[in-house]
């Protein structure tokens, strides 16, 4: 990735109060170009299947220094293997609010990217896909040659994992067809609860996850507005089938309104 692609944080990072004995003898160009995290830096990753490389700083802190990891090695690595981001740590662990969605969503996007990771000390180092999904961790700065290693091993990584979750969705795909909508749910679930976001089978069980929700959705509606005697039956027995989704609580309202 050329430079010009790049958006660098101001002044390459905040710098530690007070000044290092020594940093006259860093080049400038030996500091890598750091980014903040946003939509548009993570779609050229992706675009090009670059990894992450995110270092979770701390205020005042040598980790918050632009020159905290540099070198000729290091910066060639920010510009032809990885994108280097900063993300400021912070200690709140309040839980988010949660619309009940089952999808999983961006850590590295969120509100607090700190308590998603599980980031209990700074700095703290991930190397992670295009898509934030982490493969590798360090809690002291590595040297380059550590750092490409980890970096190189990504790709195959991401493949394993993407492996994994294609496993899972092929039964729940092999499920849904039989019309067992309840164990291809299952199946898609476990896919989620991994967090992982981003990867082919991950998003193609997202949509397959949507084409049952939105089809139950119209089920629960037409079963509703039909009413009749059988109506409790028909509502639990849609309840069976979504209870670990966020249909649950529609059918739970459905029912409750039907007494």
């Amino acid at each position: 990735m050329s430079d010009a692609d790049r958006k660098p944080v101001p002044g390459g990072g905040k710098k530690k109060h007070g000044g290092e004995s020594g940093d006259s003898v860093i080049k400038p160009e030996d500091i890598p170009t750091w980014e903040r995290p946003s939509a548009k830096v993570l779609e050229r990753a992706a675009a090009k299947q670059l990894p992450l490389f995110i270092l979770f700083e701390g205020e005042n802190d040598e980790s918050a220094d632009g020159k905290y990891i540099h070198g000729a090695e290091i910066v060639k690595l920010a510009k032809e293997k990885a994108v280097f981001l900063r993300v400021a740590y912070t200690s709140d662990r309040e839980p988010s609010w949660n619309d009940g969605s089952m999808v999983p969503t961006s850590k590295i996007l969120g509100k607090n990217p700190s308590r998603d990771y599980d980031i209990k000390s700074y700095p703290t180092m991930l190397v992670t896909d295009a898509y934030g999904n982490e493969y590798f961790r360090f809690t002291a700065k590595p040297d380059a040659a550590s750092l490409g290693k980890k970096i190189d091993a990504v790709a195959e990584q991401a493949k394993k994992t993407n492996e994994k979750l294609q496993k899972s969705l092929d039964a729940a795909k092999k499920s849904f067809e039989s019309k067992d909508r309840a164990k291809a749910l299952k199946g898609l679930l476990e896919n989620f609860r991994t967090g992982v976001v981003g990867l082919d089978a991950q998003e193609a069980s997202i949509k397959l996850y949507h084409e049952i929700i939105d089809a139950g959705r119209k089920e629960l509606d037409a079963a509703v507005a039909e009413g009749g005697k059988d109506l409790q039956k028909r509502l639990k027995e849609l309840k069976g089938i979504y209870k670990d989704t966020e249909l649950n609580k529609d059918i739970d309202a459905a029912i409750k309104g039907a007494k």
